[in-house]
């Protein structure tokens, strides 16, 4: 696959801490190079082969307790763990609770489970997508959700205890100058704390506000006719050109915006 030079950055190093690979996640120390959209391949560039893909490896900052199985808690769960970091549960006291109560010990609903996103080429074009979220109303526990999820919290869907958690949305820049890029959605996590009335979102996101992004996004491509880039007739072509996800180049500065014409490069 052709990929243009200036829409991936080649030749870095890491010493290990920083990733790991995406399929077996296991912690990489090497070479690895970064393509426009922000993923992350071993290798000093996409001919240095075989490549795997690489992840950010820094673990979530909290678990959450365990649960019966990965799709339904009891109400009244005593879990002898670390419900908060550095809190504990006193037992006697909740098992004492749920009698004077009369709670219902085989009440079980779904908890929502954490989802991570991957933009789409229309979500690119755009510039922005949403991404769902909830945070636990009485602990500063974020999750990101997908959509249908959220929509379920949203709802008030009797299966969920949808009364323990806030639901908010957050819109995503993933194009542009990567600095301006970056402030935006600190802004935004900024903001929604100071919302919220709860710190711990920007940890969630381990700081990364430019996830997903686009690298070199901002950078209008322009064919002077003598760079190789050629239409289907074999004419050199002049004039601006963009590159999609895959690397197809085509024609205009912009997908959909004009004739969207394929181009060949002769030095591919």
């Amino acid at each position: 696959m052709y990929i243009p030079k200036n829409k991936i950055k080649t030749n870095q190093y890491t010493r290990g801490g920083e990733y790991e690979t995406l399929d077996a996640g296991t912690p990489y120390v090497g070479p690895y190079w970064l393509m426009y959209n922000g993923k992350i391949f071993s290798g000093v560039d996409p001919n240095d082969l075989p490549q795997e893909e690489l992840v950010l490896s820094q673990p979530p900052l909290y678990q959450p307790p365990p649960t019966i199985d990965d799709s339904v808690q009891e109400y009244a769960y005593n879990w002898n763990v670390e419900t908060v970091p550095g809190q504990y549960q006193n037992m006697e006291l909740i098992t004492t609770y749920n009698s004077l109560k009369e709670v219902d010990m085989s009440s079980i609903s779904l908890l929502p489970k954490a989802f991570s996103p991957t933009p789409t080429d229309e979500d690119y074009e755009l510039g922005k997508f949403v991404r769902y979220f909830c945070v636990k109303a009485n602990e500063p526990i974020f999750i990101e959700l997908n959509k249908a999820e959220y929509d379920k919290l949203d709802n008030q869907d009797p299966n969920y205890d949808w009364g323990m958690y806030i639901i908010f949305k957050v819109i995503w820049v993933i194009t542009g100058n990567e600095e301006d890029v970056e402030q935006t959605n600190f802004n935004q996590v900024q903001l929604l704390e100071e919302k919220l009335g709860k710190t711990g979102l920007g940890e969630y996101l381990n700081g990364n506000y430019i996830q997903f992004f686009a690298r070199n996004s901002a950078e209008i491509l322009y064919s002077n006719g003598e760079d190789g880039l050629i239409l289907p007739d074999g004419t050199a072509y002049i004039g601006y050109y963009h590159a999609m996800l895959d690397g197809t180049l085509m024609t205009g500065k912009y997908h959909g915006k004009g004739e969207d014409i394929v181009l060949t490069s002769i030095y591919d």
